[in-house]
């Protein structure tokens, strides 16, 4: 049987020009725009059974076997992506759109989700959340039970631990630490070696060095 030029062009297209990012495609939402710029990576399954995210060949999203409990790891939520060489370990939960690239880790109970990004040498570790349309990135860490969202910006060596909230358009960066249950929120900037403790407040619009 001859097929005709047109099926024929159909069936090449699929076989040998369609793109493949992974080995299963429920995470390829988009395969012109692919989770971590097209690399090559795996639709991943969680410790649960359900389904989850794109995790790239290069990063590591590592599960543990428990005693008497099965599998025990982090859960990577549907249009979640690892890229890169990033590491998920632990309790961590990473959903929503949230990506985590470069070199950062997320693990113990911290989560990151909505549209956040986490990237370079950043670490989300302890309880801490990172959520909205943050950006954390630079070699900062959120810890404790601190938690930054809607717009802002953590970078640098900055550290937010214990109860902290960052919030709003707010920027953080250099070798501030944000610590206790201090607010930083609007559009204001902590920067320099800046340490905000305790039940202090930096507001819209203020600077702290």
């Amino acid at each position: 049987m001859i097929l005709s030029s047109a099926i024929f062009i159909s069936l090449f297209s699929f076989l040998f020009i369609t793109p493949t990012f992974a080995d299963d495609d429920w995470c390829i939402a988009d395969p012109v725009n692919p989770p971590c710029s097209g690399v090559l990576g795996k639709c991943s399954r969680n410790s649960d059974g359900s389904l989850g995210g794109f995790v790239a060949d290069t990063a590591s999203v590592v599960s543990v076997i428990v005693s008497g409990l099965g599998r025990n790891g982090p859960y990577i939520g549907l249009e979640a992506s690892v890229c890169d060489h990033a590491r998920v370990f632990g309790a961590a939960r990473v959903m929503g759109n949230a990506r985590i690239s470069g070199g950062a880790w997320v693990f113990g109970s911290a989560s990151v989700f909505g549209n956040a990004w986490v990237s370079g040498s950043a670490w989300i570790f302890g309880t801490g959340q990172v959520f909205g349309s943050v950006w954390v990135f630079g070699s900062a860490q959120i810890s404790g039970s601190a938690s930054v969202f809607e717009n802002s910006r953590v970078f640098g060596n900055a550290r937010v631990t214990g109860n902290a909230w960052v919030m709003g358009n707010a920027l953080v960066s250099g070798d501030s630490r944000i610590y206790e249950n201090a607010n930083v929120f609007g559009t204001a900037r902590v920067f320099g070696d800046a340490l905000i403790f305790g039940n202090k407040v930096i507001s819209e619009g203020n600077y702290a060095f």
